[in-house]
């Protein structure tokens, strides 16, 4: 790929660049993540058309075995007692069926006994956009997820920390992508239904987002998907869908995650083996209530992280109560037009939660999980092994919106993915077929603990996307790679 088209690719890749928090955990090296044995390569990559009326649905995967998910129920909330900030209608605890926390999981230390010959080899193998995050993985390998390998070529993959739960940030939404495809699918939900924008407003907070949502609305009115934009505007359920993975919008994100609920979205990380590994994966709760967890107007003082650290450091009954705040805090904000104002009122004149608040929370209490779990959905999904063919069409024509921009068309057929920025942590996942090849490269990338100062550059010039996406473009170097890593992290 020419300097041209990799500084492109990489404007474009800034202009989507995920949501805002805070930081990380401990890891550390593992053996090498088996990808499902039940999924097997396609014989060709399937064309998707970005086009919301296409048609045209994909094969399913020669061998593959669909997985079954749950339907979707609509459930009158219960109501629970009185609290002294909401006492209307509560949605479902966060942690049905995994932790609504993380377990902090010490990995074995990763040694490092490189050669100069090995390093040098490595440095010049990779393209100088991608050497910073390079040389973050040899300064501080345990802070590090990365899952790099073709389909049908695993043994020859890369895997460092690949079982390691790690802070995902908007890559969780591919959750929650698989559970919205599966219902479409199943005509339990209908894509064209109209959703009022000043519904999605009920679930917007603002200066969380990066800015995605309002970018992501002002895109669709260029685009002339506004449905009546001057008198009530709505957009379709399936823009919805797409401002989530487009733009990594939390409000169409939190929107779909409570109109599917809780425990469909908990079902759906199970069936997808997020968590086959016991406790691998964290509930995936709304992003709405996690940000307000880290600091709200009903709050005195600047004890926030003092409160945050009580329901880390106590027992299963003190993780349960953080599970039903979090969706209490989410409800709250969505059905109480007081509370919502009184918090945007509060959030325009205070520095709450501070970074160090934000960083801690990331860290402990948002949802984990591991490169290796996340390598082996995005297989999934670049194969076509979703619930039916419909399903895996539904999600790959949302995760394929790269397919549009002229980088990627001179180099990939199809191309999929997600990403997550929160201070501290970047994360990215990719799947993608080059042209005229029918097995998918795949590359997880995670990044945790990055300084403040790393983290503010990063998101700007996008080092660890520049790798990924090297590894993409050129999948030999994968074993390479893997081969030069391998003397280097032995243990």
């Amino acid at each position: 790929m020419t300097r041209k088209t990799w500084a492109f690719s990489r404007l474009i890749t800034i202009l989507v660049l995920g949501v805002a928090i805070a930081a990380c955990a401990d890891s550390g090296s593992v053996p090498p993540v088996t990808v499902a044995s039940s999924i097997t390569p396609s014989t060709t990559p399937y064309p998707i058309v970005a086009t919301p009326g296409a048609s045209t649905i994909p094969s399913p995967v020669p061998g593959a075995e669909a997985i079954e998910l749950p339907a979707v129920v609509d459930a009158e909330p219960s109501v629970g007692a009185p609290t002294p900030i909401y006492s209307g209608p509560l949605s479902p605890p966060c942690g049905l069926l995994l932790r609504p926390l993380p377990i902090r999981m010490a990995g074995e230390p990763v040694d490092f006994e490189a050669s100069d010959a090995a390093i040098n080899e490595l440095r010049q193998l990779v393209p100088a956009a991608a050497r910073p995050a390079l040389q973050r993985m040899l300064d501080a390998p345990d802070t590090v997820g990365l899952v790099a390998f073709q389909a049908g070529r695993e043994a020859e993959g890369v895997y460092l920390n690949a079982s390691v739960p790690m802070p995902l940030a908007s890559v969780a939404k591919l959750i929650i992508l698989v559970a919205y495809a599966e219902a479409v699918s199943a005509g339990e939900l209908d894509s064209q239904e109209h959703i009022p924008l000043a519904e999605l407003d009920r679930y917007y907070l603002p200066n969380f987002d990066l800015g995605a949502h309002r970018r992501a609305v002002a895109e669709l009115r260029e685009l002339d998907r506004v449905h009546s934009p001057d008198d009530k505007p709505t957009v379709s359920l399936d823009d919805v869908a797409w401002m989530m993975i487009r733009h990594s919008s939390n409000a169409a994100s939190d929107y779909l995650h409570l109109r599917l609920g809780q425990r469909r979205i908990e079902e759906t990380a199970v069936a997808l083996g997020l968590n086959d590994s016991p406790h691998s994966h964290s509930a995936p709760c709304t992003f709405l209530g996690q940000f307000l967890m880290m600091g709200n107007h009903t709050r005195d003082g600047n004890g926030d992280q003092t409160i945050l650290s009580g329901f880390v450091n106590g027992d299963q009954s003190g993780a349960e109560a953080y599970g039903r705040e979090v969706a209490m805090l989410a409800d709250a904000y969505v059905n109480q037009e007081a509370f919502r104002e009184a918090e945007l009122d509060w959030r325009s004149t205070t520095r709450r939660p501070t970074i160090e608040t934000q960083r801690y929370f990331a860290g402990t209490m948002a949802p984990q999980g591991t490169a290796g779990a996340y390598a082996a959905l995005m297989l999934r999904l670049a194969q076509n092994g979703l619930g039916n063919p419909d399903s895996s069409y539904q999600a790959r024509r949302i995760l394929e919106w790269t397919n549009l921009f002229a980088a990627n068309q001179e180099i990939f057929s199809n191309i999929g993915y997600k990403n997550g920025s929160l201070p501290g942590v970047l994360t990215t996942a990719y799947y993608a077929y080059r042209w005229g090849e029918s097995a998918p490269v795949i590359v997880i990338l995670f990044y945790r603990d990055l300084p403040q100062q790393t983290y503010r550059q990063w998101r700007n010039e996008l080092p660890h996307d520049e790798l990924a996406r090297w590894l993409l473009a050129n999948p030999t170097a994968i074993p390479t790679l893997s081969s030069i890593m391998g003397e280097m992290f032995a243990p």
